[in-house]
C-alpha cells in the first residue's frame, strides 16, 4: 500500500508541475517559470504544514513516528492539491498584470481566487483531521 500512495503523490506532484508550467507559457523566461514554481511550491509547503497543525489539535497519536509518517503523507498529498487551487490561476493573474489588463477584471479574479481559497482551507483542516485519524488507524492495524 505504501507504494501506491507514493505512486499517487508522483502523479499529482507531476499534474501540478505541468498545469502550471503551462499556464505560465506568456512568462519571458523559462528560468521565470522556474523560479514562480520553486517559490510557490515552498509557499504552499508552508501553508499545507500550517493547515496540518491546525487540524492535528484534538488528535492524539500513539507515537512521535506515527506523528511523523502521518505529517508527511498528509503533506505529499495535499500540496499539489492545494497548488491545484492556486499555482496555476495565480500565474494566469500574474500574466494579465504584467500585460497590463483591466485593473477591475484583474481585482474581481484576485477576490474570487481568495475566497475559494479560504472555502478550501476551512474544508481542508475539517477533511485533514479524519484524513489524520484514518492513517493512524491503518498504521496501528499494519502494525499489529
Amino acid at each position: 500500500m505504501n507504494v501506491m500512495i507514493y505512486i499517487i503523490i508522483v502523479v499529482l506532484f507531476t499534474v501540478l508541475l505541468f498545469w502550471t508550467w503551462n499556464n505560465e507559457k506568456n512568462f519571458e523566461k523559462s528560468s521565470d517559470k522556474i523560479i514562480f514554481m520553486i517559490i510557490g511550491l515552498g509557499i504552499l509547503s508552508i501553508v499545507t504544514l500550517i493547515i496540518f497543525n491546525i487540524s492535528k489539535s484534538g488528535i492524539e497519536y500513539p507515537n512521535i513516528d506515527i506523528l511523523k509518517e502521518v505529517r508527511k503523507i498528509a503533506l505529499l498529498i495535499f500540496i499539489p492539491i492545494n497548488g491545484y487551487l492556486s499555482l496555476p490561476h495565480i500565474a494566469g493573474i500574474k500574466f494579465e498584470i504584467d500585460d497590463g489588463e483591466n485593473d477591475k477584471k484583474i481585482k474581481r479574479k484576485i477576490i474570487i481566487l481568495s475566497i475559494v481559497i479560504i472555502i478550501a482551507i476551512i474544508f481542508e483542516i475539517i477533511y485533514l483531521k479524519d484524513f489524520q485519524n484514518g492513517i493512524i488507524n491503518i498504521l496501528n492495524a499494519n502494525k499489529n
